[in-house]
């Protein structure tokens, strides 16, 4: 599992949590959870939701790790709009990683930038400005070249069919990284994908680049034919993420 920390974001949403998990195998029964969370009312209602509080992508229809840590840090940066008073807005370069590669279940729990975190605490009650439900769902948005929200949720979300699964958890720094590794676990069953520079390598080998072409409208490259015309495609999809809220 990898754990990125954006402390200029409020810090209730400023740790970021990605697993790849292969082979899955109960994609219909989370579903099914999914769902019942959504439609259960009351205290029992909210314990199914922070049960599956997650974001879950289809991870056959991105094109690198790059495109999927455009997809957040495009998510948070509408979501959170800076304002003059605000904090300054990172880039991708910035990110700091933890990587939990060799055991994530055992992994120490330690987040670095604790004291940025806490001089960010006046930023915790500030809600995120969102389309979707929340800022999970909101990255399948994102992602979307409309602003179909259902068509979002359907060409980029889990279906019963989902055999690579990426699982994205927005958190506060308190919360160890075993708890969050811990709780998706107990949601997904299939095989983890151990370090981040296995996670980009497989979801570039997964790449489902007929959805792609047709998600993102890329047929028109194929003509063209030349050795680089996949990184042509990757260029055009991340560049076609990283504007989605600005055009």
């Amino acid at each position: 599992m990898e754990t990125y920390t954006l402390p200029s974001f409020p810090s209730e949403y400023s740790t970021i949590h990605i697993c790849l998990f292969e082979n899955v195998s109960n994609s219909p029964e989370i579903r099914k959870r999914l769902i019942q969370a959504a439609t259960t009312k009351g205290d029992q209602g909210e314990k199914l939701r922070q049960e599956v509080d997650f974001g879950f992508l289809e991870a056959d229809v991105l094109v690198s790790k790059e495109h999927l840590l455009t997809a957040i840090l495009t998510t948070l940066l509408y979501s959170f709009p800076s304002t003059s008073n605000g904090p300054s807005i990172p880039n991708l370069e910035s990110m700091k990683i933890s990587d939990e590669s060799s055991n994530p279940s055992s992994s120490s729990s330690s987040i670095e930038n604790q004291n940025n975190y806490q001089s960010n605490n006046h930023n915790n009650n500030v809600k995120p400005k969102t389309r979707t439900h929340n800022l999970h769902s909101e990255i399948l948005l994102t992602l979307s070249p409309n602003n179909n929200i259902t068509e979002s949720i359907k060409k980029f979300g889990l279906s019963d069919q989902t055999k690579n699964l990426i699982i994205v958890k927005f958190s506060n720094s308190f919360i160890s990284s075993k708890q969050i590794y811990q709780d998706i676990i107990n949601v997904v069953k299939g095989d983890l994908v151990l370090n981040d520079d296995m996670i980009n390598d497989k979801i570039e080998n997964i790449t489902d680049w007929k959805k792609v072409d047709k998600l993102y409208k890329l047929s028109e490259l194929n003509p063209l034919n030349t050795p680089d015309i996949i990184e042509k495609k990757r260029s055009a999809v991340i560049s076609a993420v990283a504007i989605k809220n600005v055009i």
